[in-house]
């Protein structure tokens, strides 16, 4: 997910919560977002496992969802993830090339939580991104990605969340918040 383009989406969130947010201030943060969130929302390519490489996408799949409470603002968009690669090990002493792909949705969901206290605001970030139970289809072999998976969101994820506190952050400056 390519964090920096989430400034815009960060700028609707203290938007949303000055205002009080209701059903048509949402319905217009979803218009925003889904005009301004990218298509591509993460990308990887030629990346090392232990199987061999592979190439990750992640797609916006729709319209994002937002709502908010007292606590916390939540955008909800629903990703479709493309995963493609090739196994490329040794089996029985025989050297095994297959070509592999994976397509499969799922729903993230950012939950934001402003701190407004001008000069010094801030704002607390946490990410999810559910893994279902999916396999890597090579070539009739199916190889379970749910473990890769779920790995990579828990190393990427301490990144992303940092990056929008920041951009939030600056944001806030920008405003005089």
């Amino acid at each position: 997910m390519k964090i920096s383009q989430f400034l815009p989406l960060s700028l609707v969130f203290l938007w949303s919560q000055v205002i009080n947010a209701q059903s048509v201030t949402d319905q217009l943060i979803v218009a925003l977002l889904d005009k301004h969130l990218p298509q591509v929302l993460h990308q990887e390519k030629a990346t090392p496992w232990q199987m061999g490489t592979y190439n990750l996408t992640v797609h916006k799949a729709s319209g994002a969802k937002f709502f908010s409470n007292q606590q916390y603002l939540s955008l909800s968009v629903p990703i479709k993830v493309m995963m493609t690669g090739q196994v490329n090990k040794e089996l029985f002493g025989q050297k095994i090339l297959l070509n592999c792909s994976s397509i499969f949705v799922t729903e993230t969901r950012l939950d934001l939580a402003p701190e407004i206290n001008p000069p010094e605001s801030t704002a607390s970030v946490e990410v999810s991104v559910p893994v279902p139970n999916v396999n890597l289809n090579c070539e009739g072999l199916k190889l379970p990605i749910k473990p890769l998976l779920e790995q990579l969101v828990a190393t990427k994820k301490q990144q992303w969340q940092q990056q929008l506190e920041k951009d939030i952050v600056v944001m806030f400056r920008q405003l005089g918040i």
